[in-house]
């Protein structure tokens, strides 16, 4: 995936989460952690190294 479209599909799933489009229980979740883990790189796009698989996995099935 482009680093350009990551980095927008994981701002559009942080506002998903924030807004509640997507359901959650922030207590009983773990992709959170994941979120919280990505760091942006010096050109302000995501660092895709700080990206975990989990994440990955999960970007895809709500961009699906």
């Amino acid at each position: 995936m482009d680093r350009e479209i990551l980095h927008q599909s994981i701002l559009s799933l942080k506002g998903k989460l924030n807004t509640g489009q997507i359901p959650y229980h922030p207590y009983e979740d773990h992709f959170t952690t994941h979120l919280d883990a990505v760091q942006m790189s010096e050109d302000g796009l995501v660092d895709e190294s700080t990206i975990s698989a989990t994440l990955k996995i999960l970007l895809n099935t709500v961009n699906d």
